[in-house]
């Protein structure tokens, strides 16, 4: 299973940051942080390549706080099987009543066992094509 984390910087908009990587330095952007009359939104950086996540929380600004962790999320493999929501009906079809938008079944069906490319899956129907040639349907989708 991997994980995609987020990794927020509070009180700054933009920052490049450098960690290092064995011998190499990396430079990471966190990006998308706004100061306006509704808050401060820090900037972020989000990743599920483990390098890049062990770099950034071995870093001496994530030991001191600086860089916090934001939102995690878990996908792969054992993903539908948590959810306790995957039934099959009459002809053997998988119903995934979890996924609710087009990205989830775009994850879902790149990861095993499906290991559909994303190059099959750039639209709505090409997804649900897929789907239904892999046995799997999503009720609560449109």
């Amino acid at each position: 299973m991997k994980k995609r984390i987020t990794y927020e910087i509070h009180g700054q908009i933009e920052r490049n940051s450098y960690f290092r990587v064995g011998k190499a330095l990396v430079r990471i952007e966190f990006t998308g942080g706004a100061i306006n009359s509704t808050g401060v939104y820090p900037a972020q950086y989000t990743t599920d390549n483990p390098l890049f996540q062990r770099a950034i929380e071995n870093s001496e600004a994530f030991r001191s706080g600086e860089i916090k962790r934001g939102r995690v999320e878990t996908y792969g493999c054992d993903a539908p099987q948590d959810a306790a929501e995957v039934t099959a009906d009459a002809d053997n079809t998988v119903v995934l009543s979890e996924v609710t938008n087009m990205q989830q079944a775009r994850a879902l069906l790149m990861a095993e066992p499906y290991n559909c490319p994303l190059s099959q899956l750039q639209n709505k129907g090409a997804v649900k094509a897929a789907a239904q040639e892999k046995g799997v349907s999503f009720p609560n989708w449109l």
